[in-house]
């Protein structure tokens, strides 16, 4: 998702153990555990949001040419009489 090598990871890993104290390292893998969780609910929501009003937008599409249709049908029989 992220695209985060194990060259990064690795960085990553070092700036941690140099900046943060050890005792502090469950807490801190437990909040970063909790925010991927949220992010990655976030974005499913948003996909399926998304989706739902593109499935939306192809149904006025459709009965908008449905009617254009039905119209034209009505017109066309009018014409013939």
């Amino acid at each position: 998702m992220f695209n985060i090598g194990i060259i990064e990871f690795l960085v990553i890993f070092f700036f941690l153990i140099l900046f943060i104290k050890p005792n502090e390292f469950p807490n801190i893998f437990k909040n970063l555990g909790l925010m991927y969780r949220k992010i990655n609910q976030f974005l499913s929501n948003l996909k399926f949001d998304l989706s739902e009003i593109e499935l939306n937008k192809d149904l006025k599409i459709n009965k908008i040419k449905q009617n254009k249709n039905n119209g034209l049908s009505r017109s066309s029989k009018r014409t013939k009489k």
